[in-house]
């Protein structure tokens, strides 16, 4: 048997020379030269900022350099292509770059891995039909199975009518598709198998598996079936694919790592499986200690606890959140010694008044950065909780629940990286706003593509575009009438790159354009109710039409001090993740009690870590504060309450503790 030691010869100095050189690298310690060298199954537990993807790329590069094999590969796995972005950037021009990005070798989700080697695989040998992964299109078809019988709806009704579940939770949890097995995304169904609105919805659901359409986490299910039924599969992949490279492990939930395990086991001497990621960023699942439940295996484990991304003072009083102990304590390796050190604040807000939070922090961030990161930085603010509040409703000792409390304008489905406007005025609204706020034509003009094949999807559901990476030029390549192609492209150049206002007037006739291409691409002549609803006028917010935010991205708030301004990003810790900024500012919110407040005793010096094993809610908070606090490169801040630090000696006592941390106490 040919093993992964095959087929790499060790990595020697020379290797790691070479590609120092070729990408830059700079900073390699120890640690990083263990893992660049290593040729076993192994883990690398890397804290933020480490430039843990800068080095996986890197090991990448070394292994292709000595590739040889033309049927075997090296496969990436992680919940994002962050691995292949960065390889097209890093590596593109270079040969052993392009080598990576193609056959055998496999970049991709672990969605798209399964997606490609195991789903689509599994329909084609079972004569199933393939339509679309779709969340959205896949709710749609199946609503209009579940409610075309007259009968069907009078059921429904009165099973719905008296509770709150919502049917685009529904998930097919098995196969057989004339008569499906049903599970929920969250939750659990409020029915038996043998009542009869679950058998209308499995009946609908079963129809539209069998016309194509899925849900995107039912991927899985798919490929269980093909594990189960052709066990000679997860051999042929460890064939095919003896170096294995799974990123942002701590991202990975027990039944996807579970699944990994099956495919690529890490006890099997004729692969290498390389773990990457940092369990003290664990926030995406809903229980830590079942994410990627073995990660890291501490009997073969690199730790990389030393961050280029912020300096020592940031590294100090981020270290006691981290939920596991950093192997030698996390440290900040950004040379700060030609500046003055910053003043790392906690803003101390009026009970019930947090209006003034922004423009205290924009004044700091203005005295506080290098003059020369002025009008460049990247300033955020960002709060564990985000999500919509009823003011009716809202407890006063709540406040301040969400991060809308600090700003009326902000809005919280805008920061969703997967954001999707619910019509497509919102959507050239975003688009206008980015180009004017200095974004690249690109990005604005991928939007009204994506709004336009989004519309077509919504006016004929038989006719499915798949939506590829870069929508602009499919729909040229689509609209092969010259004539419907010169339409578009005018329409795209009147709504971004001319003066003219889009008022209710002039939308309506913007509208039947889109509509008119929309049939031109999806074959139907008439509009769908779902279609009209999305081509709909939407007037632009009061907030943005008074204050002028659509020159500003979205959920940015703008500060002004004199002849200065500073542009505050909003948005919620887990959006932040994997971002870097260049000033941080924590805003108190509230679930089940206050974020910051309920770990005022890491910040003070009292706790650290995990400890004795927290509950679940305080070790998601530690988790959430942890990446929170990992984010900045220069400034770091934090806003509380004033009830927070308790009242006389009390509030005394807790201002000296915060400050010897190295925090600087700032009332408003």
């Amino acid at each position: 048997m040919i093993t992964f030691r095959d087929l790499v010869p060790e990595i020697t100095d020379e290797d790691i020379d070479w590609i120092s050189g070729l990408m830059k690298l700079e900073g390699l310690d120890e640690q990083r030269m263990a893992f660049l060298r290593s040729r076993e199954t192994l883990d690398v537990s890397a804290c933020p900022g480490s430039g843990k993807t800068t080095l996986l790329v890197a090991k990448l590069a070394i292994l292709a350099r000595y590739w040889k094999s033309r049927t075997r590969g090296i496969c990436v796995l992680s919940h994002t292509n962050v691995a292949r972005h960065e390889i097209e950037q890093r590596l593109g021009n270079t040969e052993v770059g392009r080598r990576l990005l193609s056959y055998p070798h496999y970049i991709d989700t672990i969605h798209g891995f399964v997606r490609r080697f195991l789903a689509t695989p599994w329909l084609l040998c079972t004569q199933n039909r393939f339509t679309a992964i779709d969340d959205e299109l896949t709710h749609r078809v199946r609503s209009k199975y579940m409610w075309e019988e007259r009968e069907d709806r009078r059921i429904l009704r009165g099973f719905l009518g008296h509770r709150t579940f919502d049917t685009k939770l529904l998930r097919l949890a098995s196969t057989d598709f004339s008569n499906p097995r049903l599970g929920v995304a969250r939750g659990t169904l409020p029915c038996g198998p043998d009542a009869q609105s679950y058998q209308i919805m499995a009946r609908a659901v079963g129809k539209a598996a069998r016309q194509g359409y899925f849900c995107y986490d039912e991927i899985f299910v798919l490929g269980t079936a093909q594990l189960s039924e052709r066990p000679s599969v997860t051999k042929g992949l460890r064939h095919r694919f003896p170096c294995v490279f799974i990123d942002e492990m701590q991202d990975t939930s027990a039944m996807q790592n579970d699944y990994l395990s099956a495919i690529f086991p890490r006890d099997n001497p004729g692969i290498c499986v390389t773990r990457v990621g940092d369990p003290n960023q664990a926030i995406f699942e809903s229980d830590v200690h079942t994410n990627g439940s073995d990660f890291p295996d501490r009997s073969r484990t690199v730790d990389i606890s030393s961050s280029f991304r912020f300096d020592e003072s940031i590294a100090l009083l981020a270290n006691p959140f981290a939920f596991r102990t950093v192997v030698d304590g996390l440290s900040g390796r950004r040379n700060a010694d030609a500046e003055r050190p910053l003043r790392h604040t906690i803003f101390i807000f009026p009970d019930g008044d947090c209006s003034g939070v922004l423009n205290a922090y924009g004044r700091l961030v203005l005295q506080e950065l290098p003059v020369a990161l002025h009008g460049k930085a990247i300033v955020s603010a960002i709060g564990y909780t985000h999500r919509d509040f009823n003011p009716v409703d809202a407890d006063p000792l709540h406040y301040p629940k969400t991060v809308g409390h600090y700003w009326d304008g902000y809005d919280r489905n805008a920061g969703a990286a997967a954001y999707r406007p619910p019509t497509l005025i919102e959507r050239i609204r975003q688009a206008k706003r980015n180009l004017v706020k200095g974004d690249t034509a690109h990005h604005s003009v991928e939007e009204v593509a994506k709004g336009l094949l989004h519309l077509v999807n919504l006016t004929n559901l038989t006719t499915k575009i798949k939506i590829g990476a870069r929508q602009h030029v499919q729909v040229q390549q689509l609209l092969t009438n010259p004539e419907d192609l010169a339409s578009y492209q005018q329409l795209v150049v009147e709504l971004l790159f001319t003066s003219n206002i889009i008022s209710t007037g002039s939308w309506s006739s913007y509208a039947r354009r889109f509509s008119d291409l929309a049939s031109v691409l999806g074959g139907a002549h008439e509009q769908s109710e779902t279609a009209q609803e999305y081509l709909a006028w939407v007037p632009e917010s009061l907030e943005v039409a008074q204050t002028g935010a659509a020159h500003n991205a979205v959920n940015t708030f703008r500060s002004t001090h004199e002849n200065s301004v500073v542009d505050i990003k909003l948005g919620s810790i887990h959006s932040s993740k994997g971002q870097t900024h260049t000033a941080t500012l924590v805003l108190e919110t509230f679930n089940y009690e206050h974020f910051i407040a309920s770990l005022l005793p890491w910040a003070a010096g009292q706790n650290s870590h995990g400890g004795a094993r927290p509950g679940k809610r305080t070790t998601q908070r530690l988790l959430a504060m942890y990446v929170a606090m990992t984010r900045p490169t220069h400034l770091l801040c934090l806003a509380i309450s004033r009830r927070a630090l308790g009242e006389g000696e009390a509030f005394d006592a807790n201002c000296v503790q915060l400050r010897e941390q190295g925090w600087d106490i700032q009332p408003l």
